[in-house]
This record gives C-alpha cells, sequence and structure tokens, in this order.
C-alpha cells in the first residue's frame, strides 16, 4: 500500500472515529440536557443522526477493503479454483453495476437536497447525502480492484492469490 493510500485510509478511518464519537457525545448530551437539566435541545438528534450516517458510509468503505462485508461462500469454496474465479468476476461485475447505481442516486440527492436546509441547524442537506456518493466511490475503485485479482487469477496469474 502506497503513501497516499495510507494517508486517504487514515482520513476515512479517522472520519468514521470522529463521527461516532461526536455521535455519542451528541446523544449523551441530548439525554442528559433532557432528563437532568428538563432543557430540550433539539439539533443534537438531527446532528447525531448526520454523525450515525457518515458512520455507517465510511464504515462500509472500511468493511469492503477489509472483505468484511457479508458473503455466502460455502458453495464458492467448493468450486474448482477457476470457477471460483469466474463467479467471483460476475459477482464483482454485478457489485460496480450496483454501487454505480448508488453513487448516481446519491449524486441525484446531492443536487436535489442542495436547497434544502436541516430542520435543526442552517446546513444544506446536500452535506448529509454528500456521504453517499463519496464513500461508494470508494466501494467502486475497491470492487474494481476485486475485479482485477479475480480477472488475474481466473487466468492462472498465481500473483492474484497473493495481492488478496
Amino acid at each position: 500500500m502506497g503513501t497516499r493510500t495510507r494517508w486517504i485510509w487514515a482520513i476515512v478511518e479517522q472520519a468514521a472515529l470522529g463521527a461516532f464519537v461526536a455521535m455519542l457525545v451528541l446523544v449523551v448530551a441530548q439525554v442528559f440536557f433532557r432528563y437532568v437539566l428538563e432543557i430540550s435541545v433539539p439539533w443534537t438528534e438531527e446532528a447525531a443522526r448526520w454523525f450515525y450516517a457518515y458512520q455507517i458510509f465510511l464504515g462500509c468503505t472500511i468493511a469492503t477493503r477489509d472483505r468484511l462485508h457479508l458473503r455466502a461462500t460455502f458453495i464458492l469454496e467448493r468450486f474448482p479454483s477457476r470457477l471460483a474465479a469466474a463467479v467471483e468476476c460476475l459477482i464483482a461485475v454485478a457489485t460496480l453495476l450496483f454501487v454505480a447505481g448508488i453513487v448516481w442516486g446519491g449524486v441525484v440527492m446531492v443536487w436535489a437536497t442542495s436547497t434544502v436546509e436541516a430542520g435543526s441547524f442552517a446546513l444544506s442537506m446536500s452535506y448529509l447525502y454528500l456521504a453517499i456518493p463519496v464513500s461508494f466511490v470508494i466501494v467502486f475503485v475497491l470492487t474494481a480492484r476485486d475485479l482485477g485479482r479475480a480477472w488475474r487469477s481466473l487466468h492462472g496469474n498465481p500473483k492474484a492469490e497473493e495481492a488478496g
């Protein structure tokens, strides 16, 4: 992994962690203000939801990078290696199409909500939806990398298995 890639992943990981910490602090503050001080602070709930969304979408990129996402491989593991590689290629292509659709939908949502403000604070809702295309562009790149590995494995390149 190159220096630039390590920096990008450090930013993604720290942003996901920061979103989690911010969400946790906001929820604790909301409970404290509501039940201890008996004061309602309405923006904390919405802000916590925003940080939750960023945490989820950035976490999705990390899970994709580390191949931690849910996969049913019990049948695939019984296939001969070339057939398994061919199926992996098909899965990667289907995933690329699906992820491209999510990126497109995310871009549409960012554009469609650019003039809509959040209910509790003066920020455009497009900032909330920006997490979708940003995260899924990363997922797209990672899936394309997996497709390349599966393709090399299909064609008998022994380095394809070492790279994964």
